[in-house]
């Protein structure tokens, strides 16, 4: 339940975040999709479920904010955060690697998905144009950020979650020695 609450705290911040500051941070006329590295990371850290509900939450702000149709981004969120949590059986705490892998993959597939959901379905087929313009540069920055957002989630995690002491068992054969 710590984790749940934990993460809706970071997707609202996440979102005034994105929807403020980076905006007026923009490159190359993107920013980052920090709800989309707020996903990969609740995927990642904490599974399939956590990482859906967070899809869920952060889709339908999205969705309630800018769409004029409820559901699309909710769609698009969750489905990242489902697949992503797959991985959470290997994550290992220490490693960046996969966390930098989930997020990319995350923002690809919700590049991929914004495109067919927004585009592709209404005769718009620039997809090169939109690979080039779009969903390379935000990837790039969105990794880049990533990695920072990371470091602060893990960190957040061994607060709310410090590591349990395992009892071996071997302090209690020595002290009967």
């Amino acid at each position: 339940m710590k984790n749940y609450i934990s993460m809706f705290i970071m997707i609202i911040v996440g979102f005034v975040l994105q929807t403020t500051i980076f905006r007026s941070l923009q490159i190359a006329d993107v920013s980052p999709n920090i709800l989309v590295i707020l996903t990969a990371i609740a995927g990642t850290m904490y599974g399939q479920y956590n990482g859906l509900f967070t899809g869920v939450v952060c889709g339908l702000f999205i969705d309630l904010m800018y769409s004029s149709v409820v559901g699309v981004n909710i769609f698009i969120y969750a489905v990242i955060g489902f697949i992503i949590g797959i991985t959470n059986k290997v994550y290992i705490e220490d490693d960046i690697i996969l966390p930098i892998m989930t997020i990319t993959a995350g923002d690809l597939i919700y590049g991929a998905l914004f495109y067919i959901l927004k585009f592709l379905l209404r005769g718009r087929l620039e997809l090169l144009e939109y690979i080039k313009n779009t969903i390379l540069p935000e990837l790039i920055y969105t990794v880049i950020i990533g990695v920072f957002v990371f470091k602060f989630a893990r960190l957040i995690d061994k607060k709310l979650n410090p590591p349990k002491q395992v009892n071996l068992g071997v302090e209690s054969e020595l002290k009967d020695d």
